[in-house]
């Protein structure tokens, strides 16, 4: 795969699923002490993939807004499926729609978007969006093929993966993309320089490796009792040259 060479080593801060909420207030201590660790660990940038609130409100958005001013880095984040619903399967009141859609644009900005840091495009997607057959899904789509054209270097993150285990692994649940979906999005992929791709949402680190990288980084509101390894966040370190990434530990805070 070509990596353009051009850039500096860096060090990322990967974060995911605070579900940060109005009554409850542990899940607020335990990201703040998440921020607070990855500062001291001087990272470059911070990426943050989705389900930022625990159930996609105004005040929930503002809180996470409060949170991060202190931040002096870049900090990217994308939506989950708390912040604007789960991806469409059922046709339930709690999947995605545009209406929930303009209100996190309203009070979070851009569902996706892409910006150039360090010589790296950081390409935030929607994932929600992925087989929902509304019109914002086909802009992310042309705003995404525009995006890969660059020779650029490319960290691309969302908050559900394309898939856990297996690219070919069925649809119809809750935790992957649909397979059209994903096998348009997989062969887009190919051949473009992608350094990683970047998740959140199974609340438990999962790691694959095709040709391109693959994180689920855990969560930093609960993890999953069966597959837990605790609470936390991911370093990734990229040079020229070499990834490699070490799981940040954060203690569960009860009271």
């Amino acid at each position: 795969m070509k990596k353009d060479s051009d850039f500096s080593p860096l060090k990322i801060a990967i974060m995911s699923d605070p579900h940060l909420s109005m009554t409850n207030d542990l899940h607020y201590k335990q990201w703040q002490y998440a921020l607070n660790h990855a500062q001291k660990e001087d990272h470059d940038i911070y990426l943050v993939a989705g389900d930022l609130s625990e159930a996609g409100s105004k005040e929930e958005f503002e809180l996470f807004q409060e949170s991060i001013e202190s931040i002096n880095k870049p900090i990217l984040y994308v939506p989950g499926n708390h912040d604007l619903g789960n991806k469409k399967l059922t046709g339930n009141e709690g999947e995605i729609d545009s209406t929930k859609i303009k209100n996190y644009r309203k009070n979070l900005g851009a569902d996706f978007h892409a910006q150039n840091f360090f010589g790296i495009d950081f390409i935030g997607l929607n994932s929600q969006l992925f087989s929902s057959g509304l019109q914002e899904e086909k802009d992310q789509l042309l705003f995404f093929e525009s995006q890969l054209a660059s020779d650029a270097p490319k960290i691309i993150f969302m908050h559900a993966p394309l898939f856990v285990t297996d690219p070919k692994e069925a649809g119809g649940v809750y935790w992957n993309a649909e397979i059209e979906a994903r096998i348009r999005l997989l062969q887009l992929l190919k051949d473009r320089p992608v350094l990683a791709v970047i998740s959140g949402h199974l609340h438990r680190l999962v790691v694959n490796y095709t040709d391109i990288l693959f994180i689920s980084a855990p969560a930093l509101s609960f993890g999953l009792p069966d597959f837990t390894l605790g609470l936390g966040y991911l370093t990734l370190n990229i040079s020229p040259s070499n990834i490699h990434f070490n799981l940040q530990q954060i203690p569960r805070i009860n009271k």
